[in-house]
């Protein structure tokens, strides 16, 4: 049951990783905007303060640090691509799974394969 939780947990990370881009994103605009016309409004407030970036970046790192201690190397955040150490056959190899497949472990690849390489179980 460990896909589930994981699952959900990446779901979060995304959303927040969505946020925090959109923050970013809406902050450079309003830098332009500034520059461009040479005017800065004195005590005009950011539509999104440094604080609350921050407290996104926060979370976003907290939810990554729960998924990487469930044994789990995060590989595309957007994707929801994931792959977790096992052995096999002697040697360490990743079992990969992404984020919309079915809740069991169906691929594998060689460390240094991706998911390019990927095979069935």
């Amino acid at each position: 049951a460990l896909l589930p939780e994981i699952d959900r947990l990446l779901a979060e990370a995304q959303n927040l990783a969505e946020r925090l881009r959109g923050t970013e994103r809406q902050a450079q605009a309003e830098q332009s905007r500034a520059r461009a016309n040479g005017q800065v409004r004195p005590g005009a407030a950011p539509a999104v303060s440094d604080a609350e970036r921050r407290a996104i970046g926060a979370q976003l790192s907290t939810l990554l640090e729960r998924i990487h201690d469930m044994g789990v190397v995060l590989r595309d955040i957007r994707a929801g691509l994931i792959d977790f150490p096992s052995p096999r056959e002697g040697r360490i190899v990743y079992l990969c799974w992404r984020r919309g497949e079915p809740f069991e472990i169906r691929w594998w690849h060689e460390i240094d394969a991706g998911f390019a390489g990927r095979r069935p179980l």
